[in-house]
């Protein structure tokens, strides 16, 4: 969608660069038309380098980093929300995530399978970015 979303700006802005008028020296009828395209020519480029500068840098700053990979995942355990944010202990490998739930309603003290993307954060905790609710169990029992 951002790739998509960014081709489009790019395609935009060339073309709205196309449409422009040129008036002065290029626009009178006593200049040669070679002199027009030079300055059209310079335009376009001038903007479309900007357009991939922009581009880069976006993409630069908006693409996961090394240390932070991510991974599609489900878990399933108890949901808990505590002082220190939400969290919920993984019932295979006993491991506890830090629960980011925006999208999706959950209460502490249920039994659920979650879907979404496992990643450690800067100081090696397990997260996981909730993206669907798989199943509720119920409450959790002791």
């Amino acid at each position: 969608l951002r790739a998509t979303l960014g081709i489009v700006l790019c395609l935009a802005v060339i073309s709205s660069v196309f449409g422009q008028v040129v008036t002065g020296p290029c626009g009178s009828t006593n200049s040669s038309s070679t002199g027009c395209n030079g300055h059209t020519t310079a335009i376009v480029l001038a903007v479309g380098g900007a357009v991939v500068v922009v581009s880069v840098l976006y993409l630069m700053h908006h693409k996961p980093r090394q240390t932070q990979t991510l991974s599609q995942a489900t878990i399933a355990g108890c949901f808990e929300k505590t002082d220190g944010g939400a969290q919920l202990k993984n019932e295979k490998d006993h491991l506890t995530y830090g629960i980011i739930a925006d999208t999706v309603d959950l209460k502490s003290g249920e039994r659920v399978e979650l879907a979404g993307k496992k990643f450690k954060d800067r100081e090696g905790k397990l997260n996981m970015d909730v993206q669907a609710l798989v199943q509720d169990y119920g409450a959790c029992t002791p």
